[in-house]
């Protein structure tokens, strides 16, 4: 308690200089032959300035109080109380000059804390020059003479107070306590302005003015002593109130003896509660390329793995006194281990001079840097890359779950993205939000069937001639906003309705083959099947199900499989395509891009065909590497007797460009946008009608 009792004796004892100033310092008391009232004032600012200097310099670790403003704004007030003592009259510039300067230095100091949205801080230097440019534009209007020295304050004030005001609104999300010392200044600062103008218009005297000088000196520093106060009484409880948690709540993660994650939150939690001064930053990280580990070590070895990349990571931060120690022993404990992979860090940033985002990416660049690589074990060896995400407590969440909730979410970001750091922010809450109401609405959609069926006929390209149909599914929000199904997809894996949308794609495949068998047309459907759907292994007894139920050959129905699904290699993928095969039911390859480990796939299986987009044709000129491309895949299909099937051929421009390179399959909004079951008698009436050629 002894910073507790000295914090006390510091504001008592400022207390009572002021009152002895109030009494004291007028010129009824003061002013006598030899010692004027301004030179009263200097010795006295000289005797109270330097032990509150002395006090803000030598207090370790540094409170949040910046060292340069005290010091500059005693100097400036030195220099006021200088020109006036010598004639205010002759040295009228300079004492505005010094007045102007003690204006902008309480103005920066009123607007210099770090405030509870990161968001909104302005840019140090952007600021830094702001408040430089100003000054500078006050000497200017002094120095030349365009306005009165009076209009030129009223400009510098003017301008100043509404540039305050302005960082005042957009930070009001502030702590009350920040606020109420900033506002304090405010109008300490105000207030000196104001009498600055009185007297340059002659309605104030030298003595009142030099009053009211010192006064605003006063107060703003015993603002600035209030700070320091609150900041060392708020560590001395903190660190009364750590050192009095029972030891019997510290509990380790077995594997990397570090605090796990009950701890660490109720630590955390305790932390917060006693330290109100601090603001505390959320960094949660993860080796992103650990589950390759897992898969070829087992969980057993690659947890050696895993305590020995924690104990570095832990060696190269454990002198970083701005992060939280969750360690009561003498041995500071930087790290804590939460679910899965995951890591916490808790960052004070309270005590940061700079960029919040700075501090917190040079720290993140620094973890990563001390990652040792490659490590090994026994003739393995891996190197590991971390991800981080970021959230802020008190703008993100007040609490301490839903902050580093929201810092996960972060470091998925991150992880999507290839980044380092990610922060979490309000877009992405409420993009997760949405993607969580798309979800539940996509899910509603698939029960009561409410998505829109189309069938794309496919045809060769030279005489029109139908070889079959692409059954296409969209989703027509409430919001009016149109989802195709590679979106539609997406949004289903992450609510785990892939399988339910893939059922309702089969049947409505198996639907638009009835229809066509009654028209007289037998023709193929093809259909889009997800990852996970394809390693369902149900999806192949629901398919010979529908085939068995409607009559029809499973050989009408081609299954287009996503080349990147393929090249995964997965077991489960490759026994369900095998399935589908001795079913009859062709696959074809969609998205090709001719590489060598799919040239390889082909080789090794009987595929029906392959599909690739043409839609870069539209804007690709004559040698371009898009158009080379597709014709080397043209030419190697015909080599390999492999029908191919150009998609997205929606205008003339593209189909004649895909006919010029020898492509006979083709696809796209050029032959129509998409057929619904109830349109495809009429449709294929008019079709016959246009080209004569169609044939079955």
């Amino acid at each position: 308690m002894a910073s507790y009792s000295a914090a006390r004796l510091v504001m008592f004892s400022l207390f009572i200089v002021i009152i002895n100033f109030s009494f004291f310092s007028f010129p009824v008391n003061a002013a006598s032959e030899s010692f004027s009232f301004v030179e009263f004032n200097i010795a006295f600012v000289l005797g109270l300035s330097l032990p509150v200097l002395l006090m803000v310099f030598i207090i370790k670790p540094r409170p949040a109080i910046k060292k340069r403003l005290p010091l500059l704004l005693t100097i400036a007030l030195l220099g006021l109380l200088f020109s006036l003592n010598y004639s205010a009259q002759s040295y009228v510039y300079t004492s505005v000059i010094f007045s102007g300067l003690i204006f902008q230095i309480i103005s920066y100091w009123s607007s210099n804390y770090h405030f509870a949205d990161k968001a909104l801080n302005f840019s140090l230097v952007l600021k830094n020059l702001l408040f430089v440019a100003l000054f500078c534009l006050f000497i200017l209007l002094l120095w030349s003479s365009i306005v009165s020295t009076s209009v030129a304050w009223l400009i510098l004030a003017g301008v100043q107070i509404i540039l305050t005001l302005s960082y005042f609104w957009l930070s009001r999300n502030a702590s009350h306590e920040v606020n109420v010392r900033s506002m304090t200044l405010f109008f300490i600062n105000v207030a000196f302005a104001v009498g600055i103008y009185f007297w340059l218009d002659g309605y104030l005297s030298l003595n009142l003015l030099v009053a009211i000088s010192v006064i605003t000196y006063l107060l703003a520093i015993a603002n600035g002593c209030w700070h320091l106060v609150t900041t060392l009484i708020a560590r001395e409880n903190a660190h009364v109130g750590l050192s009095n948690i029972p030891p019997i709540q510290v509990s380790y993660d077995p594997t990397t003896n570090l605090p796990n994650y009950r701890y660490a939150l109720s630590f955390f939690e305790h932390s917060i509660a006693t330290n109100v001064a601090a603001r505390y930053a959320v960094i949660i990280f993860k080796p992103t390329n650990f589950q390759q580990v897992n898969g070829v070590l087992g969980h057993h070895n690659s947890d050696i793995l895993l305590l020995q990349l924690a104990y570095c990571l832990q060696r190269s931060i454990v002198s970083n006194t701005e992060l939280l120690n969750f360690s009561t022993q003498d041995a500071p404990v930087r790290l804590a281990r939460l679910q899965g992979l995951n890591f916490l860090l808790v960052m004070d940033m309270s005590q940061s001079k700079h960029s919040e985002d700075v501090i917190i990416e040079q720290l993140c660049k620094e973890l990563a840097l001390a990652v040792p690589g490659p490590m090994s074990f026994k003739s393995f060896s891996s190197f590991f890359k971390l991800a981080f995400g970021v959230a802020f407590v008190g703008q993100d969440s007040h609490n301490v779950s839903e902050v580093i909730a929201c810092a996960e979410d972060a470091l998925l970001q991150a992880e999507k993205e290839h980044k380092l750091v990610s922060f979490f922010n309000q877009e992405l809450a409420i993009f997760n939000q949405q993607q969580l109401h798309k979800m539940e609405q996509l899910k509603h959609a698939i029960q009561h069937d409410s998505l829109q069926w189309r069938l794309q006929p496919q045809v060769k390209v030279q005489n029109k001639r139908l070889i079959g149909f692409e059954m296409q599914v969209s989703w027509q929000r409430k919001d009016d906003e149109l989802l195709n199904q590679t979106e539609m997809m997406v949004i289903a894996e992450q609510s785990g309705d892939a399988f339910a949308l893939s059922r309702q794609i089969v049947d409505q495949a198996f639907k638009a083959l009835v229809v066509l068998k009654g028209l007289g047309l037998s023709t193929q459907v093809a259909i889009k099947l997800t990852g996970n759907s394809l390693v369902e292994p149900d999806l192949v007894d629901y398919i010979e199900q529908q085939s068995v139920i409607n009559d029809l050959d499973c050989e009408q129905l081609l299954v287009e499989v996503q080349e990147a699904i393929l090249l995964m290699a997965s077991p489960q993928a490759k026994a369900s395509i095998d399935q589908l095969k001795s079913l009859r039911v062709k696959i074809a390859i969609d998205q090709f891009s001719g590489s060598y480990e799919a040239l390889r796939y082909i080789r090794r299986m009987a595929i029906s065909g392959i599909k690739i987009d043409c839609s870069s044709l539209a804007k690709a000129a004559a040698g371009s590497s898009d158009k080379a491309i597709i014709n080397a895949l043209i030419t190697l299909t015909r080599k390999m007797d492999l029908p191919l099937i150009g998609t997205n051929i929606n205008v003339l421009a593209i189909e004649e460009m895909f006919m010029a390179m020898g492509g006979e399959l083709g696809q796209g909004q050029r032959y129509s946008a998409g057929i619904s079951q109830e349109e495809l008698p009429s449709w294929l009436t008019a079709w016959q009608k246009q080209y004569p050629a169609i044939s079955n």
